[in-house]
């Protein structure tokens, strides 16, 4: 089990670092095409689903190991069981900006835990990071995503055509929304839920 001083709880979740063991989460998301058609670094590059469950895997197992600290990759996980159910980052972009995002397994949507997720990487942002503000990108087709930045408080600032890969023959490439939230709109909402 992850270190306790690593791990981060909301109501219903536990967020921990990723271990080896979360292979079989991380190959259920690559394998998924519904859940990788929006997911940008997913199913590109002539990768295979397996290829990209393990780059992701080595990816998030390397951001514990960096000092100083400038991502985390967490393991989503409900509280009640410690079924791991998907994803959570935070990264910081520079010295101002946090970048977060989150993936869920198909069967956990629509319960809200991606804006909860979401809502505690988002406080980790300004406070490990020191952010004065988070950004959030996702792909203009997925408005589950662009309904949980709305929940998260945040606000489109862009939206750039054609920046997102087309996944499915005769596709055409989407269009990249950024969203962004800045320090000093935070309510209590957020970082006391």
């Amino acid at each position: 089990m992850a270190d306790s001083s690593l791990t981060v709880l909301t109501p219903r979740l536990l967020l921990r670092p990723f271990e080896e063991t979360d292979a079989p989460l991380i190959r259920a998301i690559s394998f998924d095409p519904e859940t990788t058609r929006y997911l940008f670094f997913w199913g590109r590059d002539g990768m295979t689903p397996e290829e990209d469950a393990r780059r992701f895997l080595a990816y998030a197992l390397d951001a514990w190991r960096r000092d100083p600290v400038v991502a985390r990759e967490y393991c989503v996980c409900l509280r009640d069981t410690g079924e791991a159910i998907g994803d959570a980052s935070v990264e910081a972009v520079d010295a101002d900006t946090a970048e977060i995002g989150w993936i869920l397994l198909p069967g956990r949507r629509g319960r809200g835990y991606a804006t909860e997720a979401g809502r505690a990487v988002m406080e980790l942002g300004f406070r490990l990071f020191g952010a004065k503000r988070v950004i959030a990108h996702c792909d203009e087709r997925n408005a589950a995503s662009r309904r949980v930045m709305e929940r998260l408080g945040m606000r489109l600032l862009s939206v750039t055509p054609g920046a997102r890969p087309a996944k499915r023959p005769g596709e055409m490439p989407g269009s990249e929304c950024t969203y962004i939230r800045d320090k000093n709109t935070l309510g209590e909402a957020v970082l006391s839920d």
